[in-house]
This record gives C-alpha cells, structure tokens and sequence, in this order.
C-alpha cells in the first residue's frame, strides 16, 4: 500500500524556526530540535528542514543541529540550506541526514543534481522548486528564498532535474506559502502528469479539508506543513486520523 506522507517543513533561520507570508515577513516560531521531538511524538513520516539564510550567506545549514536531530528522533531527516557541492552534500550525511534537498544552488548550476544522485544515489537526492505566478499567470521558479526570479520555464527547471537525477520534487508555490488558503491543485496535476518521482505539494495548506482535496485530486506523495502545524491548533495525530476516516491511506502515528 503507498502511504501518502505528512512531512513538518522547517524553515531555519539562525538558530530558531520561523514562519511568514508568501516569504515575508517572518515570526519565530520554536526551537527545531524540541518540534521535531513533538512531531516525531505525533507520528510525523519525516521532517525537512532548511536554513532560508545559507544561500545568501554563503554557507550550508548547520551540521550541528542535525545530528543532534537525529539523535533525539526517530524520525527521517531531509535537510537544506546553502548545498552547492558533494562535499557539501557529505557533510550533511555524515552529520546523520537521510537525504538532501537542494533549491537556489540546484537552479544556478543544474548539473549539481546529476552529481550528487551519481555520488549518493537518486533516492537520497531531494530538489525544492519556489514558484510564483507573473502577470501573465504562467508559474516562475525563484531562488534566494524567492528574492529572485529565473528566466526558464518551469516546466523546463522540472524537466531537467528529473532527467539530471533528482530522486524527489518539492513544488512551493509562494502566492500560497503561509496563506492557509489552500494547495494549488491545477498545477500539481499538470506536474504530476508530467514525472515519475515523487512530487510532494507545499504551500496553502490551511485545515483537514485542504488536505483532503488534494489527495483525492493530485496523486502526489505526501504534503508539507508548515504554518497549519505552528500557528493553528493541529496536530499529526488527528490529522492523520482525519485523513484516514477519509478513505486516505497513511502511516499510524
């Protein structure tokens, strides 16, 4: 049976978790190593985690705070943040990472994807794509926690990473990103159509019903929740439980 994943996304800055608005304005919002005790608690499949400020900065997340993470939680670990070469990449796994996921450096230089599936297989290589709709609807891919846009279509970035090895998509659309309004459906499908990785939807997920809709509409593989799990009174057990009495098969907690 393909369980579909509910995955706590963790937006690292500095050394505390925080959450905003389409990428703006942001709030702290918790310690990561003591949510990801809750959420591995709760029955979460995996956390992710990225540090928004390491591409900026010229750095990669914090190698500290994920083996501190895997030694207080069961749970898989993908993390992010500034990746931009293998040994990056080595670095990360050595501190106890399941997998890495890769966004601004994976646009800039694709050819990073391919190397990294080739040195630690594709399964364990994850790429993060933030869009965004311009004025004439089409979707743009951006980097730098979408500060900047990228002149390529996004079906082509998409295209492209699959075909270089990436193992695993996670599509954000910002418009939704922090909003509660609900995952943008129309174009999950037309993704999902067009590869076969495993294509995990974020951004807009604001109560059980979003979720629902999803699931029942787009076979994607598991959603990321960021603001329903820190700012609203949610929890993994009863999501869980609420999507399963919705004919939704997932993990038990």
């Amino acid at each position: 049976m393909k369980y579909k994943r509910i995955i706590p996304l963790f937006l690292l800055k500095g050394k505390r978790l925080v959450k905003g608005v389409q990428f703006e304005n942001f709030i702290d919002v918790g310690d990561p190593l003591s949510q990801a005790m809750i959420y591995d608690a709760q029955g979460a499949d995996e956390i992710v985690i990225v540090d928004i400020e390491a591409s900026r900065q010229q750095r990669i997340i914090d190698r500290n705070l994920i083996h501190a993470m895997i030694r207080k939680t069961r749970l898989p670990i993908t993390v992010g943040g500034g990746i931009s070469s293998v040994e990056d990449g080595r670095s990360c796994f050595r501190a106890g990472a399941d997998k890495i996921v890769i966004n601004t450096h994976a646009l800039l230089n694709p050819e990073l994807v391919s190397s990294l599936a080739a040195e630690f297989g594709r399964q364990a290589v994850v790429v993060a794509i933030d869009v965004k709709r311009d004025a004439t609807g089409a979707y743009v891919p951006y980097i730098f926690s979408g500060a900047q846009a990228v002149a390529r279509p996004l079906n082509e970035v998409i295209d492209t990473f699959v075909e270089q090895g990436a193992g695993e998509i996670i599509l954000t659309v910002i418009d939704k990103e922090g909003t509660l309004s609900g995952f943008e459906i129309p174009l999950y499908s037309e993704i999902r159509k067009r590869i076969p990785v495993p294509l995990i939807a974020a951004g807009g997920a604001g109560c059980y019903d979003d979720m629902v809709r999803l699931f029942h509409t787009v076979d994607v593989d598991g959603c990321a929740l960021g603001t329903m799990l820190t700012l609203r009174d949610y929890d993994i057990v009863r999501i869980k439980a609420y999507l399963t009495g919705e004919k939704i098969s997932v993990r038990d907690s």
